[in-house]
């Protein structure tokens, strides 16, 4: 051990081998007024035995951590100084000094870096968050000896609309206020992390004073209705706007999430739209703003990747099969079409992925017995179908009080192209029966602006497909619609808000086109439906589900020899 005194010269340190932290006292700020303190010759002294330049203050208290290498986290840099303005300066400049240096020497840890994972509550979305934290925590223990800081949103910050992040700013940067925490890595559940090459990532990025945000960088090659057909023509020549791609996880300085909340707050940036629908190229909207006065735009990090390779930091994991798929025959399918498309939407739909379904039912304002369809006495309305919406709910809800083997619901639209056994493969994961489930493509409405935030709420966007369990059903049959023409799945979103009932997202649900989504995004997984019939209904079906569906049949023919 060391001998009892409070002061000791090097050579006295470095002849005892204690071996436990590292203190450092500088005893006199004014010296630093005409000496600039150089870290690097010292931590070589520290690390290795050698003698410390003359010219390194002599009157040091030092107890010597790893022989091998030693890091500022085992060191307490304590300037002794005073309040006078000249003397104050002095020891503020040469705080600002050393903590640059040892920021280039050093780059980042997990000290430095808040694993956020976007949760969802639903029970299998949660346990697959909660094992992403469990392999993070692990990664980082067996690197560096201690437990990072991993957050799952349903959990640590359960506020609505999470999912779009803006509501995350808030709670992240307060409860981090005053740490180390330089990063904020922010991942969905199926994103797969490899931290020691993540902090490689951030470390570089850490380097680099212009970089504040980075991921895998999507764009749109041409204004598309999902990102309201927003194009920034300004930026073609540099490169085009781009935004992150959530699967691959993105991570951001907590200074410009601190600056983005306050120009939120302050009214100097909101979302332009009352949607959100991605919220990846939402979040880049507004931290961008616009070119009059520009925030900084994703800088591309291809260690975020969309498919796993030797380099990656991150990449998305494939979707769990949670079991066999679900028997076809426990869902009910509710087709919502009108007199005028009978021929032709309805049709397509037999065609297609109704053939590989047993409880198909159209619902209509006239009867049609050639396709069938159900008059369910609600007249057509060009917009909304709120009122036909909530008829078709009642209805079925009836239906199944004698079909006991129903599970699930499937209501889509009769534009609507579906995978039959991609859905009953996704549903082996997820609750039905008497469970209030409810799932498909999550949008969002009111988020993005202070005003409405509080009331802002999730809902199902029904062009995909939106499944309910028979539990959720029922719940949800007595909604109560503000006018016949009103949007029915935003009022099925805000009714199911005030009935506590939550909505899951499965991003295997498309609201729109195939086309009108980055390659990365569709290709990320093996999608469940899409929306729209243009150009080629049964072409866009044969593409992405004709195989998998006619295998299905195949097998079960066989089962049925």
């Amino acid at each position: 051990m060391l001998p009892e005194k409070t002061v000791f010269y090097m050579d006295e340190v470095m002849d005892t081998g204690y071996i436990n932290e590292v203190i450092l006292v500088i005893r006199s700020a004014s010296i630093f007024a005409f000496l600039s303190l150089t870290l690097l010759p010292l931590r070589k002294a520290l690390a290795l035995g050698e003698e410390v330049a003359e010219e390194t203050p002599a009157t040091l208290l030092l107890l010597i951590g790893e022989k091998e290498r030693t890091y500022s986290r085992n060191v307490v840099y304590t300037v002794v100084s005073q309040a006078e303005p000249y003397h104050a300066s002095v020891a503020i400049r040469l705080k600002q000094d050393i903590e640059q240096q040892v920021l280039e020497l050093e780059g980042v840890n997990s000290r430095n870096v808040v694993y956020t994972v976007v949760s969802q509550a639903e029970p299998y979305h949660a346990s697959v968050a909660i094992r992403l934290k469990q392999d993070i925590e692990q990664q980082v223990l067996e690197l560096e000896g201690r437990r990072p800081i991993v957050h799952i949103t349903h959990e640590d910050f359960p506020a609505g609309g999470a999912w779009t992040i803006i509501p995350l700013l808030r709670p992240l940067t307060e409860k981090h206020r005053g740490t180390d925490v330089r990063w904020v890595v922010f991942l969905e559940p199926h994103t797969a992390v490899r931290c020691g090459k993540l902090l490689e990532a951030l470390a570089a990025a850490d380097g680099q004073k212009d970089t504040m945000w980075i991921g895998y960088p999507l764009s749109d090659e041409e204004p598309t209705i999902i990102h309201h057909f927003t194009f920034y023509e300004e930026l073609q020549d540099d490169g085009g706007f781009v935004y992150p791609n959530f699967a691959s996880g993105f991570a951001m300085r907590i200074t410009l999430m601190k600056k983005l909340l306050k120009e939120i707050e302050s009214g100097d940036k909101r979302l332009e739209a009352d949607f959100s629908i991605d919220a990846a190229f939402e979040l880049a909207q507004l931290v961008y703003g616009d070119v009059s006065r520009p925030g900084p735009l994703l800088t591309p990090d291809l260690r975020f990747c969309v498919v796993s390779a030797d380099n990656c930091a991150t990449y998305p994991r494939p979707f769990d099969l949670c079991g066999s798929a679900i028997a076809e025959e426990t869902i009910l399918f509710a087709v919502k079409t009108w007199s005028g498309f009978h021929a032709t939407r309805a049709s397509v739909v037999k065609k297609t992925w109704g053939k590989h379904v047993t409880n198909l039912y159209f619902f209509s304002d006239k009867a049609d017995a050639s396709i069938p369809t159900i008059d369910i006495g609600v007249p057509n309305t060009k917009t909304g179908h709120c009122a036909k919406t909530m008829a078709i709910l009642n209805r079925v809800v009836e239906m199944i009080e004698d079909m006991t083997n129903i599970q699930w619901i499937f209501l889509a639209d009769d534009d609507t192209i579906l995978g039959v056994q991609r859905l009953c493969e996704v549903l082996s994961c997820y609750r039905g029966g008497a469970a209030l489930t409810v799932l498909g493509e999550r949008y969002g409405y009111g988020y993005g602006k202070r005003e409405t935030a509080a009331k802002g709420y999730d809902y199902i966007t029904g062009g995909g497909g939106t499944v309910l369990s028979v539990g959720a059903a029922r719940a949800l049959r007595t909604c109560v619609c503000a006018a016949h023409s009103a949007p029915d799945d935003m009022t099925l979103g805000a009714c199911a808000k005030r009935r506590n009932i939550t909505l899951t997202h499965s991003p295997l649900f498309h609201q729109a086109r195939p086309q009108e989504y980055s390659r990365e995004v569709v290709s990320r997984a093996r999608p469940l439906s899409f929306h729209r019939h243009a150009p080629d209904p049964l072409r866009l079906y044969a593409a992405w589900f004709l195989h998998d569906d006619r295998a299905r049949a195949q097998h079960r023919a066989r089962d049925e020899l």
